[in-house]
């Protein structure tokens, strides 16, 4: 990239401003990934943004090389939908720990499609069952404690599996049966 193509880029006027101007927009990436659930089709035009910032980094040797902080996960097969929920919800917030550590543009890019991949894995655990009739929204996350409370008070019922909560739906909360059907429908949004 000529250093013409490299201000363009990142609209600035001065190859001062450069690291600046990198550095501010990965923070700005990362704040808005970090805000917004992980779907492929809306962190595309991120990735190929983030692709292009390594490439300016790379030329200008402007950000040390960060090596990838390995995502691990334990995606434990059980039909017990809490205990599912819980580790789902342990392998999300390390990544997001993860992902907020990521200081380069290459780093981040391979971070967020593990973290695509982690979303995948665990979504396909969540039985696309009769959970409601209404259709849930894909780009805002359900509120997570709503969903965790709603699994435990299904629990101490001794509701446990997918066919527990499906054969007991109508005393479940409606936004608890709406989570689980877009959990259940996600992979359609991962790919």
């Amino acid at each position: 990239m000529t250093p013409e193509e490299i201000l363009a880029v990142l609209r600035i006027e001065s190859p001062d401003e450069v690291e600046d101007a990198l550095e501010s927009e990965l923070f700005e990436i990362r704040k808005s990934i970090l805000a917004k659930p992980l779907l492929r089709l809306t962190l595309k035009s991120k990735l190929t943004r983030l692709n292009i910032l390594a490439k300016i980094a790379k030329n200008g040797h402007l950000l040390p090389e960060q090596p990838v902080i390995p995502f691990q996960y334990e995606l434990e097969q059980t039909d017990r939908v809490l205990a599912l929920w819980e580790n789902y919800m342990q392998a999300k917030s390390r990544w997001k720990m993860i992902f907020t550590q990521t200081h380069t543009p290459l780093a981040m890019a391979a971070i967020l499609e593990e973290g695509l991949q982690m979303e995948l894995a665990f979504s396909k655990q969540f039985l696309d069952r009769d959970w409601a009739e209404e259709e849930p929204v894909f780009g805002t996350e359900p509120d997570p404690m709503l969903i965790q409370n709603g699994l435990k008070q299904a629990a101490q019922k001794g509701w446990l599996t997918f066919a527990d909560l499906e054969k007991n739906k109508s005393e479940l909360e409606k936004d608890l049966l709406l989570a689980l059907k877009r959990l259940s429908l996600l992979p359609k949004y991962l790919h």
